[in-house]
């Protein structure tokens, strides 16, 4: 199983992920054991200041993938920052299937990286499944990945609960930050999907600076301080 791999890969121990602080590194790892597809990309994965815990842009024309993990996301524990970047690269991965947030985490539990997913969860405060677009489609939380595990991964989840010191529970209060922003580049035009919403930029947009601002009862979209488009806070 890819899981198992994954930690023979790293000198065969659960804590072996707590060693791995360079993204860069992280990603190449993933990429080389479960998402082979995606070698021919050039991918480059930081650490950025981001209005949501993961951004991610790509360019199929020149086949490039760009990674914006955000500083926030630093005080994570390295198996949830695996699980957030596997969610991540299972996105180009998906392509052809549809920009469904169900999907990719179907995508994910299907490489058996399923643990790192249920661990990424509980740190962006999803212990039940997030519904968005009005409920047809969804991120899974905690809970319902945890369903879909095997024994093996499920045991393999329990250690790095263990490890992490974390206790499941579901949270007080929503947290409202976006989970991921997806930019697309085409040679006609660049969109953007966020919580399911697709949103079309201006054509001289080139690489914007995205930022999520809650005002009342919406959330607005900048992109290079311009106001796309607003978004009921109910997504987020």
């Amino acid at each position: 199983m890819l899981i198992a791999r994954f930690f023979r890969n790293n000198e065969g121990a659960l804590n072996a992920l707590t060693k791995v602080l360079d993204i860069g590194i992280l990603s190449e790892k993933l990429v080389r054991l479960a998402y082979p597809e995606l070698q021919r990309y050039t991918i480059d994965v930081t650490w950025r200041k981001t209005s949501s815990f993961a951004q991610i842009r790509w360019e199929e024309s020149s086949n490039k993938i760009s990674i914006r993990i955000s500083r926030d996301v630093k005080d994570w524990h390295d198996a949830a920052v695996t699980g957030l970047i596997s969610h991540e690269l299972s996105h180009p991965a998906t392509k052809d299937k549809g920009m469904s947030e169900l999907n990719t985490d179907g995508d994910v539990l299907s490489r058996g990286l399923g643990p790192y997913l249920a661990v990424e969860r509980l740190f962006a405060g999803k212990y039940q499944d997030h519904e968005i677009r009005s409920g047809k489609d969804r991120y899974l939380g905690y809970e319902s990945i945890r369903l879909q595990l095997t024994d093996l991964e499920t045991r393999q989840l329990d250690a790095l609960l263990y490890k992490v010191g974390l206790i499941p529970v579901k949270p007080s209060a929503p947290i409202r930050i976006s989970h991921d922003i997806i930019i697309l580049d085409n040679e006609y035009r660049t969109s953007m999907i966020i919580e399911g919403h697709r949103i079309f930029l201006p054509e001289d947009m080139d690489n914007p600076d995205i930022k999520l601002v809650e005002c009342e009862n919406a959330m607005n979209v900048y992109a290079d301080e311009i106001l796309v488009a607003k978004l009921s806070l109910s997504e987020f």
